[in-house]
């Protein structure tokens, strides 16, 4: 009997990875033409050529654009919260000193930024217009989870904060870091700015997080 079930069980469960990679397959059309084109440009009809399918394929599995956008976003924040709670958990910052760790997330920050920056556009300019104020609210935690396993890297070495609230003043100086390197390098005209290399970029916006928390 229990051989049987396992006979039963495995097209069920081959049917259920292809599912699976076929919604994957759409989702990254759907990321490739959103950090392509933007928004905008992601029409079903779009995400469906771009993955080889019909379009067909993507109502079974969306019943409109926003859910693929809203899966998008979740999906890729997904995937940035793992990867900074890896690149967090590396023993070599335990050992780093205080300046090394502030300059370390700011070259991380800066580079994802740089690394995603036409995907990071349309999908922040897709929250920020959302009619949805619930979707908004969970989009913004999700995107602020992000940057936490950065301040509670940096809360044990409370020798070198000297900020009288650290508590407080770490996440705040990180996100407003963030917020900083995400208008000028996701969304500024580099025509219209005054014109810094990335090594000075990250330079002083790590002396202005440094300054904030570790200076008197």
């Amino acid at each position: 009997m229990s051989n049987h079930l396992n006979k039963l069980d495995r097209p069920l469960a081959a049917r259920q990875r292809r599912s699976e990679l076929t919604t994957d397959r759409l989702l990254h059309a759907a990321e490739d033409i959103l950090r392509e084109r933007g928004a905008d440009a992601a029409s079903l009809r779009a995400i469906a050529e771009k993955a080889g399918m019909s379009i067909g394929i993507v109502y079974r599995r969306f019943p409109d654009k926003d859910a693929v956008l809203r899966s998008v976003y979740m999906r890729f924040f997904e995937r940035v919260n793992l990867g900074n709670r890896r690149a967090l958990a590396n023993v070599t910052l335990e050992r780093a000193t205080t300046i090394e760790i502030l300059t370390a997330i700011v070259r991380g920050i800066a580079e994802g930024y740089r690394r995603h920056r036409g995907l990071l556009r349309a999908l922040v300019l897709y929250v920020r217009t959302h009619p949805d104020a619930m979707f908004r609210k969970r989009a913004m935690k999700m995107n602020a989870a992000a940057y936490q396993g950065m301040d509670r890297i940096l809360k044990p070495r409370g020798r070198d904060i000297k900020h009288p609230r650290p508590h407080v003043a770490i996440p705040f100086a990180i996100s407003g870091i963030a917020t900083m390197l995400q208008e000028r390098i996701i969304f500024s005209d580099v025509a219209a700015r005054p014109v810094i290399s990335d090594d000075d970029l990250i330079a002083e916006a790590t002396h202005m997080l440094a300054s904030y928390l570790c200076y008197k």
